[in-house]
């Protein structure tokens, strides 16, 4: 099974209960989430995850900040003690998986076989990005664009189309992404919410190409903060050892 797959089975079932903050922001937050195009800071997301798998479902509390820029940093913590026990930094070029709880790493370059190989779908931060926050950006680099007649968005990138369904409040409401014509991944948001001026998800699905493997992420706070990311380090500490 794959490390990702592994981690996830044995930290979301003793995960759930508590959930850990470390965040100290030098500027606040906006009280209103700004178009994503014009938009150069980060989110701050919080909520929980359920993952289903052929042999059953697992759930935990989760804490991610991922920025405009293709930075994301997810992290899981124990219930009760509050230790980090997993932890996923991605940047355009690097993805590192760590381990606390089996003391190992996994650090390999940022590609499309690499998160295939431990996500078990091709989902990348941008798509990840535009799942979180239920839109996608006015302009969308290295992706053709074009309304179909079936009212749907198509994105076009050689081999790789991503269809994009908006609700009648024109956000995303789901997007299916292909590579050479079969199925990677489907992704539905079946819920929105609002808070202080604020509208986006409540509830996002993933599911990939198997239909084996569910991911649903229940967003309960969601913050776009001006600024940079803390610089993502990669290097693995001294004390986990690679896998």
């Amino acid at each position: 099974m794959r490390l990702i797959i592994s981690v996830f089975f044995v930290l979301l079932w003793i995960s759930g209960c508590a959930l850990f903050t470390e965040t100290e922001h030098t500027v606040f937050p906006t009280s209103k989430l700004p178009p994503p195009g014009k938009f150069s800071g980060y989110y701050d997301v919080s909520g929980r995850i359920l993952f289903k798998h052929p042999d059953g479902k697992h759930n935990g509390e989760l804490l991610m900040q991922i920025s405009s820029s293709s930075e994301m940093k997810l992290r899981i913590f124990a219930p009760i003690v509050g230790s980090l026990i997993y932890e996923l930094r991605a940047g355009p070029e690097r993805f590192l998986v760590l381990n606390y709880q089996d003391k190992n790493f996994v650090l390999e370059e940022n590609s499309w076989e690499v998160r295939q190989t431990w996500l078990g779908m091709d989902l990348s931060l941008d798509e990840l990005r535009w799942l979180i926050i239920g839109r996608l950006p006015e302009k969308t680099q290295s992706w053709k664009r074009k309304k179909l007649p079936t009212g749907e968005w198509q994105l076009t990138q050689n081999t790789t189309e991503i269809r994009i369904r908006y609700n009648s409040d024109g956000y995303i409401e789901s997007m299916n992404k292909s590579r050479e014509g079969l199925l990677e991944y489907k992704a539905k948001i079946p819920q929105y919410q609002k808070e202080k001026e604020s509208f986006f998800p409540k509830k996002v699905q993933i599911e990939d190409y198997t239909g084996n493997n569910l991911w649903m992420i229940y967003i309960e706070e969601l913050h776009a903060v001006s600024g940079n990311m803390k610089t993502l380090e990669f290097d693995p500490p001294t004390a986990l050892e690679p896998l």
